[in-house]
């Protein structure tokens, strides 16, 4: 790879804010960049108490009275780096990089195109004299630990009802985003009446292990392998074959939106020889299924050995098998799929699991094309956990953003990319939560369209974007503003 000078005006602006610090809540710096460019420039702007700004430009001669547009990226990033990497994201800037195919990288780290691509495309915009309507420049902070940012922005202060959100890197170049999922974090509790055990060789300790999940920010698959709804159903296929146990604790995942990739348990079972053969079985019925060619799973049971106790606290069997049943039926992967055209319409992914003390909690979240679908897996998880006397919490993380069939703005978007690449334009729903979201609900008449350069791998350090496909999008967003003032 070799460094990367920027050439064209996007190109210098992406270089430039990717010289500033903007990890989630650490965005002032950039947020007083952005002031100082519309200062320079001489447009009006505001800067709230968070840090998003609004940058205000008038329509090109001739094209003052023309419906203004709001144009919408976040300031922010995902700050991951590599192992041997000690960069600092909240002080240094990334060192970008480019590849023998034009696609552009950090060294070590995330790059930082979502959305640093947004925030440099609108910046030119800002700069260049092209022609376009009025323009309401729109950047927010802390989209990627919440949307604070566009949740608190003040919407009042905006009258454009035409938006262009740039946030959805990826593939296709020839793709407009239409909508995004909506998403549930559903928390189920319950404390377990335990007695404890003394140590003995009827203890064990079980591990499933090496689950290849699929691309973050990708919806769960149909035959997406979740290691707790795994270690669930062999489990309760010990209660199906008449083996009682005694569960001790279980853990498994990293966070309710990922599917988990590994799971521990451990039991107490008067016949561990029985035990073992009864897993391993079910074990291996489940890899048989799956079948995907990813997958490298992996069950260790082994006796458990403790340094730091003599008794442990133990479900008894009823509660044990019932909470292995309640997991193991739980929705999880892909739950409706559209008769007409097959596209997923709704998963649930079981995330985090904890049971230690007789303490049990699991949180999930669900994604779904729209309210009637999350409700689907809501009351599906709320009868389960009435039935097996679970306590159930549920929290909004993201609401959706619907499709609109009268949406003017994809009329014409759609129109001008299928003229500009003479291809048809691939549709997409986003499956994970969009600033949009947080708009919709104070301005319920706005119209959005959201596209996007090639690019791939986000919130990795393996993240990309093509800088071919950056400035061709580039020309197609001067286009569209020009379209748009027809």
């Amino acid at each position: 790879m070799k460094p990367f000078i920027p050439k064209a005006l996007p190109e210098t602006y992406f270089y430039e804010i990717s010289g500033i610090a903007r990890l989630s809540e650490y965005e002032k710096n950039v947020s007083d960049y952005i002031v100082s460019v519309a200062e320079k420039l001489g447009l009006p702007c505001d800067q709230d108490a968070m840090g998003n700004v609004i940058v205000r430009k008038p329509g090109s001669e001739g094209m003052e009275d023309a419906p203004p547009v709001m144009l919408q990226a976040h300031l922010d990033m995902v700050g991951v780096r590599g192992p041997k990497s000690s960069h600092d994201f909240t002080k240094d800037p990334l060192e970008l990089l480019v590849d023998d195919d034009g696609n552009l990288h950090a060294r070590d780290t995330t790059l930082g195109a979502d959305d640093g691509y947004g925030v440099a495309y609108i910046l030119a915009i800002l700069t260049e004299d092209t022609p376009h309507p009025p323009i309401e420049a729109v950047f927010t902070v802390q989209e990627e630990n919440g949307c604070y940012g566009a949740a608190d922005l003040d919407c009042s202060k905006l009258s454009a009802r035409r938006m262009i959100g740039l946030d959805v890197l990826g593939d296709p170049e020839n793709g407009i985003c239409v909508g995004c999922y909506t998403s549930d974090r559903m928390i189920v509790e319950r404390a377990f009446t335990s007695s404890g055990l003394p140590v003995s060789s009827h203890m064990l300790w079980l591990e499933l292990r090496g689950i290849q999940p699929n691309e973050t920010g990708q919806p769960v698959h149909p035959e997406e392998a979740n290691a707790i709804k795994l270690m669930a159903r062999l489990l309760s296929k010990l209660s199906e074959e008449g083996l009682p146990f005694r569960l001790i604790s279980m853990k498994g995942g990293a966070a309710e939106n990922y599917v988990p990739v590994s799971c521990e348990a451990a039991l107490f079972c008067e016949n561990p020889e029985k035990l073992s053969r009864i897993l391993n079985q079910e074990f291996e019925a489940a890899k048989r299924e799956l079948q995907d060619g990813r997958q490298a799973l992996e069950l260790l049971i082994r006796p458990l050995e403790s340094l730091e106790k003599d008794v442990f606290p133990a479900l008894t069997e009823s509660d044990s098998s019932a909470l292995c049943q309640f997991i193991y039926l739980l929705p999880g992967g892909a739950i409706e799929i559209a008769p007409k055209d097959r596209k997923l319409l709704a998963t649930n992914n079981v995330g985090l699991i904890d049971l230690s003390e007789g303490r049990f909690s699991l949180v999930m979240s669900d994604q779904a094309r729209n309210q009637v679908c999350k409700e689907s897996i809501r009351r599906r998880v709320s009868l389960l956990s009435d039935l097996y006397g679970m306590e159930l919490r549920i929290e909004l993380r993201y609401a959706s953003w619907e499709y609109r069939e009268d949406s003017e703005m994809r009329r014409i978007t759609k129109a001008l990319m299928e003229e500009t690449y003479q291809k048809e334009v691939i549709e997409t729903v986003c499956p994970g939560g969009l600033e949009a979201c947080d708009f919709l609900p104070k301005m319920p008449d706005l119209d959005i369209v959201m596209f996007a350069p090639l690019g791939g791998q986000c919130h990795t350090i393996d993240e990309w974007m093509n800088l071919d496909s950056f400035n061709r999008v580039y020309a197609f967003l001067k286009a569209l503003l020009k379209r748009l003032t027809q």
